[in-house]
């Protein structure tokens, strides 16, 4: 059975087919979206590519028509983005992580969600789909990219990480099943990672129709999708980007992002072997102001992506608030994994998703979880 004959048993017949040009664009969008993390987009693409030219399909369909019965999950890289650019996935990891939890749970997965918004986790979600010949579903569990596992809303909405399926490019299968301890499972997943040599492959996050309608963040990929057209439409039409990618917030989600820096990276304060011993790519950048902003300065912090803005010594971001640098130019994100001494960019901040900002998500990845001694402010409220 595939993607169609799947929507069809649901009585499903109103669907998006994806295209080479549609997944280009969803991916810059996630990858502008992903805070600075994410991985690099090509790895995602290429493995798109690829099964869109041996004839596969890929179809998404929109959340409000999922059954509430039927079993989903997330098909996922875990670890450090830095090391992912020299251990690429071989293309059947991810078909074998779900292949075992589908074995694991005794039920077929009948679609994929993205974990995420990234340059790596968004696409190979819809690879993996048409791989397995099921629909992804048009939502995740953040809308940006972070670090940890379990900093999802799903995890703050009542939906565990267990039973995951850790794998690597030897085909070696770890199993973590921690109930409803997430935090637990994260750790253990991280190890798996590590002991891996920095990246695993995996399958997590198995729920229900009704779960995902319940706990995700609704219609994700469309807004993804929305934010790397305007983009790309600005390249085409010589349009200022940034300004672009912030009214296409506007018409999507009706939010305001603000364009608050722009400078050139002067120093990187890298902790260099964190991606083994910690299973993350950590620091802290300095900017220095360029054109209107010549004479301030901004401090980035990083675990894997942006997590703290600060201009001057003043907090101007704080998770789970989004952090993009980007060219002003291109609108191409800089991402943590390849930003280099004297790259320029601009700061652009982005309220988070309000399924990310309840009480339990402030607690489990706001500032105060990452190690900061700050109470939790909206970036609006920062900005105004």
């Amino acid at each position: 059975m595939g993607a169609r004959e799947i929507l069809e048993s649901w009585g499903v017949m109103d669907y998006r087919v994806i295209d080479r040009a549609a997944i280009e664009e969803i991916t810059l969008g996630a990858s502008i979206l992903a805070t600075g993390g994410g991985g690099d987009p090509e790895i995602g693409l290429l493995w798109t590519y690829k099964v869109l030219d041996e004839g596969k399909e890929i179809i998404m369909v929109d959340p409000k028509y999922v059954p509430d019965e039927v079993q989903v999950a997330s098909p996922a890289c875990l670890g450090a983005a830095l090391v992912l650019t020299e251990k690429p996935p071989s293309g059947g990891v991810l078909n074998l992580a779900m292949r075992r939890l589908e074995r694991y749970l005794g039920r077929p997965i009948e679609a994929t969600i993205p974990i995420e918004c990234g340059g790596v986790n968004s696409p190979v979600a819809y690879a993996a789909a048409a791989e397995l010949g099921v629909p992804v579903i048009d939502v995740d569990g953040m809308n940006r990219a972070f670090p940890e596992l379990q900093m999802t809303s799903w995890v703050t909405h009542g939906v565990h990480a267990s039973p995951t399926v850790s794998v690597d490019d030897r085909e070696n299968v770890t199993v973590i099943d921690t109930g409803d301890d997430d935090v637990l499972a994260e750790n253990l997943a991280r190890r798996a990672a590590m002991a891996y040599g920095g990246i695993s492959w995996v399958a997590t996050y198995p729920m229900t129709g009704r779960q995902v309608k319940d706990a995700s963040i609704l219609y994700s990929q469309s807004i993804a999708w929305a934010v790397g057209k305007a983009v790309m439409n600005a390249r085409r039409g010589h349009l200022d980007p940034i300004e672009e990618l912030l009214n296409s917030l506007r018409r999507e989600r009706g939010v305001e992002g603000f364009r608050v820096f722009k400078g050139k990276i002067v120093d990187i304060n890298r902790e260099f072997g964190s991606e083994a011993t910690k299973g993350f790519t950590l620091g802290r950048v300095t900017m220095e102001g360029i054109d209107d902003h010549r004479g301030h300065t901004a401090q980035l912090d990083f675990q894997n992506e942006w997590l703290n803005l600060r201009i001057d010594g003043e907090v101007r971001c704080l998770p789970p608030d989004l952090i993009a640098v980007l060219d002003a130019e291109t609108g191409e994100p800089i991402r943590t994994d390849i930003m280099r001494y004297g790259y320029r960019g601009t700061i652009v901040l982005i309220p988070a998703h309000e399924r990310m900002r309840t009480e339990k998500g402030i607690e489990m990845f706001g500032p105060r979880h990452f190690g900061y001694d700050l109470d939790y402010v909206p970036v609006e409220e920062l900005n105004g």
